[in-house]
């Protein structure tokens, strides 16, 4: 699997803006694709070139980006409290939230997260078709889906690892198995 990176991620690597990432890919400097949202995006062997071209140094490699984490969690007290313990017990996480389906497939396509944290029972798509729609999609199919419910039953266990999520928590989670299941599904690059 190739490290594809966000303008946004690239940017915080460089230090600069993600207009500038941009501009520098809509002039042709730095190589890019768009996925089909239009969102642009950079390979990290495209990146190390257009640095070693350009003179410029990256203080860490793009093989070494943040694992990131999309957390799918609609109560509004649940989805900050997961944020901000992840954030605590891995500093080198970069989490960031979405309380409904919808969001959260927006979230995907511009972050391109590691590793999403899907509560099941969410309004409007509910957790196992967002499941279905990040593993059909060639862009997501390669992230890793844990999926979290109160309704810790075997049908619903079942339905949700067959959707293609490679792990179930139940509710209330319990934090120590989920940063357990983040260690063992950490990306590996290529």
């Amino acid at each position: 699997m190739k490290t594809v990176l966000s303008t946004t991620q690239v940017a915080t690597m460089l230090g600069v803006s993600a207009q500038t990432i941009a501009n520098w890919i809509d002039h042709g400097q730095l190589r890019a694709t768009r996925t089909p949202g239009g969102h642009r995006r950079v390979e990290a062997g495209d990146l190390e070139q257009f640095l070693a071209a350009s003179g410029m140094r990256l203080p860490e490699g793009p093989a070494e980006r943040q694992h990131t984490v999309l957390v799918v969690e609609d109560d509004p007290q649940v989805g900050p409290w997961l944020v901000l313990q992840l954030m605590t017990a891995r500093p080198d996480l970069h989490v960031f939230l979405a309380q409904d389906g919808f969001r959260a497939g927006e979230l995907v396509a511009l972050e391109q997260p590691d590793t999403v944290l899907l509560d099941i029972y969410l309004p409007g798509l509910d957790g196992f078709e967002v499941c279905r729609r990040l593993k059909a999609r060639p862009d997501s199919a390669g992230t890793t889906v844990i999926a979290m419910s109160a309704n810790d039953t075997p049908d619903v266990r079942d339905t949700i690892l067959e959707a293609g999520a490679a792990a179930f928590l139940a509710k209330p989670v319990n934090f120590s198995r989920l940063l357990s299941l983040l260690a063992v599904h950490q990306p590996t690059v290529v």
